[in-house]
């Protein structure tokens, strides 16, 4: 039998035991006498961070199981994280592969001139813009992120060094305001959920400055979407409470929000977890929303 990684233990434990992420933070800070939060729990449990033998005792009392079946399970995910790394190189080539599929240079690395651009300039930074937006149909966040960024980083430097119309600059503004929105994009799906807040709000910002309301509302449509996908997933709320109608209130919520979003991306995840929420089609909230998303 194949032996299970700690964040599926941590889950079937838990779920033996009837409790919440919660419960298991209130009962894990009693025993150990340290604050552990919900979000801890949930760390361990998708194994983003691995329990130390300190935890790894006190969550072993918790369960009132053997210590020995929780370290086991720490080392069977530490070796599956080992060989995951393995495949990094061979991701590398297909990262390097599609971006010439879609006909992209690779990530920047030389820095901008501190010369006079004019309206060219900026016309083929559009261009490259518009291209790297495909990138993300066919990527994750952790590869098209240093991507995005080093793009971000180029229209600043620009901004700060060279030299411009006024209205020029203006158009460098909006174009730094979607290109934050694209590298904040990317930071969400990779979970640097800060970093890619601090993006939507500096893409709002910049936005402003340009005149380019449109891009602004656009920013604040990416940030209210993170927010609601993260406050806790339908499945998540359905599971640990019940209350499957709030979950599919806060799904409804993600769909309108995702509708302004240019990533395929959102869309797709809504509707993964509309699927796992057809067990509750016979609440009318969820059955409306489910006819609505066509799952």
């Amino acid at each position: 039998m194949e032996q299970q990684g700690i964040g599926a233990l941590l889950r079937n434990q838990r779920a033996a035991t009837g409790r919440s992420q919660a419960d298991q933070a209130e009962v894990l800070s009693e025993i150990s006498g340290q604050p552990v939060t919900r979000n801890e729990v949930s760390r361990w449990e998708c194994e983003r961070r691995l329990p130390t033998p300190f935890w790894q005792k006190h969550m072993a009392a918790t369960f009132e199981i053997d210590v020995q079946g929780i370290r086991r399970a720490v080392m069977a995910t530490r070796a599956e994280q080992r060989k995951a790394k393995t495949g990094e190189t061979v991701q590398r080539r297909e990262f390097i592969g599609a971006m010439a599929a879609l006909a992209i240079p690779p990530a920047r690395t030389e820095q901008p001139t501190a010369r006079r651009i004019g309206q060219s300039d900026i016309d083929e930074l559009r261009r490259r813009t518009a291209r790297l937006r495909r990138l993300d149909n066919v990527l994750g966040g952790a590869e098209t992120f240093p991507v995005y960024s080093a793009e971000v980083d180029f229209t600043q430097r620009l901004l700060r060094e060279s030299s411009h119309t006024i209205e020029l600059g203006q158009q460098l503004r909006a174009l730094l305001a979607e290109q934050q929105q694209q590298a904040g994009w990317a930071a969400f799906d990779h979970g640097q959920n800060a970093l890619a807040q601090r993006l939507y709000s500096d893409s709002r910002k910049a936005a402003e400055e340009a005149g380019a309301l449109d891009l602004a509302g656009n920013a604040l449509a990416y940030a209210a979407y993170q927010q609601t996908a993260t406050a806790q997933s339908g499945t998540a709320l359905a599971a640990d409470s019940c209350e499957v109608e709030q979950a599919a209130a806060t799904l409804a919520r993600a769909a309108d929000l995702a509708a302004g979003v240019s990533s395929v991306r959102p869309a797709a995840r809504i509707q993964a977890v509309a699927r796992q929420l057809a067990g509750y089609r016979s609440t009318p909230m969820v059955g409306d929303l489910l006819a609505r998303l066509g799952a």
